[in-house]
């Protein structure tokens, strides 16, 4: 695979796996460093890459591994420091901005109850400010679908977040 060859599949494959990232995680940032972690492990296996009849089917496949795993050691994680009773604070812990951090938290509260289809077009949509044809490029799925997964999406939010007759309230001040 030539240096072009590369830069092709990373243009194709790096939003795709970004997007496979949130349906299965939330975490944008998450998502992000995954995705550049299976592009690493592209780019050291080009060769191997060049002869498969595509690549972006292995890039799926190794992103889902790593999104596995990584579940897998967050979770023994958290056993652990329950078990322990407290959680050690490093300074990455300590720095994020608090505003940023419960917005964050709001936004994957909300999105939980979403199918992962509606998660991440409503995810690239709204917090990614991602147009519905670039949504649907980086979905690899027809705009059609996308406008429906976010029409979905926002019925579903209207109902968690509105009163009895499914109406979002407005801010009081």
């Amino acid at each position: 695979m030539t240096d072009d060859e590369y830069d092709d599949l990373f243009r194709v494959a790096y939003p795709r796996l970004v997007a496979m990232g949130l349906a299965m995680s939330t975490s944008r940032h998450v998502s992000q460093e995954l995705a550049q972690e299976t592009l690493l492990r592209a780019h050291h296996r080009r060769d191997e890459l060049a002869a498969y009849d595509s690549p972006l089917a292995w890039c799926r496949r190794v992103m889902g591994n790593l999104l596995i795993d990584h579940h897998r050691s967050r979770t023994s994680e958290i056993a652990a420091v329950e078990r322990l009773g407290h959680r050690s604070t490093t300074q990455a812990d300590a720095t994020p901005d608090p505003a940023t951090v419960a917005a964050s938290a709001r936004w994957e509260d909300l999105t939980r109850s979403l199918t992962p289809q509606q998660r991440v077009a409503a995810t690239l949509y709204y917090a990614e400010d991602q147009s519905v044809a670039d949504v649907a490029e980086i979905m690899d799925i027809a705009t059609g679908t996308v406008k429906s997964a976010l029409s979905k999406a926002r019925a579903n939010l209207r109902r968690r977040l509105g009163g009895p007759d499914g109406r979002v309230e407005e801010a009081r001040s």
